[in-house]
């Protein structure tokens, strides 16, 4: 008895895990993209004899059903192909619903129509079926492409962006002074903006940098070495300029290597 408990366990966990997967807000936007389409285009003589109203309620319960019976296929056909290409397991999935709805839909026809509509057979529900399915596949999949897709990495730093710097530019140094900070950049301009110092930290996220002190921040590519003159350490840079290091930003210079502790 322990060890069914344990299969059924283990088999409830696997439906569990493939529904949380499988049912997602981009089936829903699936099926609401592809009851809109054809419910505006109207196959099958829809556009002729149901009203826009009528042919979206047609529609998304068809559609509805059919993505019922793709989701059971998908929880069924899971754990008999894990090792598998996920491709495979869609195609299969397509399949099982063009053999299940072809026969449903005929059903629902009959029911809807009166009469059976006879130039839309068994065969051909499922084989128009069996194409929709793909089709939907390749849409779901292009949207979790870009619903999934990792942002770009930034180029250059946003507090560029902010002083309109001209492309290719990089950051040496930015300094608080009083209200304003001072942004010097490798084209050796001269930037000044009412801003915070730690505020335009925040806009450094390309950059590789420290701050040294409460109102400098200077660029790791700056720093040629660490001195120290009258018992003060300061930092060097290529331009001559002389940073200070403050006491408790010295351990961010023995974190990046330019200090040892």
């Amino acid at each position: 008895m322990c060890v069914w408990g344990d299969v059924v366990k283990k088999q409830f966990s696997s439906v569990i895990a493939t529904l949380k997967e499988t049912v997602t807000l981009v089936i829903f936007f699936v099926w609401l993209i592809t009851t809109a389409v054809v419910s505006l285009s109207g196959p099958f003589g829809t556009y002729e004899a149901l009203s826009l109203s009528g042919r979206f309620g047609y529609w998304g319960a068809i559609l509805a059903v059919a993505a019922v019976i793709a989701i059971v296929a998908r929880v069924v056909w899971r754990p008999i192909i894990k090792n598998d290409p996920p491709w495979f397991e869609d195609v299969l999935v397509a399949g099982t619903l063009a053999i299940g709805f072809g026969p449903v839909a005929v059903f629902f026809n009959a029911k809807v129509w009166g009469v059976q509509e006879p130039t839309l057979t068994w065969p051909l529900v499922s084989l128009i079926t069996f194409l929709i399915g793909i089709g939907s596949v390749v849409l779901r999949h292009f949207i979790q492409h870009k619903t999934l897709m990792p942002p770009k990495a930034r180029s250059r730093d946003r507090l560029l962006d902010r002083i309109g710097a001209p492309e290719g530019v990089r950051l040496k140094r930015v300094s608080s002074d009083n209200h304003h900070i001072v942004i010097k950049t490798t084209d050796n301009q001269v930037y000044r903006e009412l801003m915070r110092l730690r505020d335009a930290v925040a806009d450094i996220d390309v950059e590789p940098g420290i701050c040294v002190h409460r109102s400098h921040w200077v660029a790791l590519s700056q720093i040629t070495a660490v001195e120290t003159t009258d018992g003060r350490e300061h930092v060097s840079m290529p331009c001559g300029c002389k940073l200070p290091v403050g006491p408790k930003y010295r351990s961010n210079l023995v974190e990046v290597g330019k200090l040892s502790a």
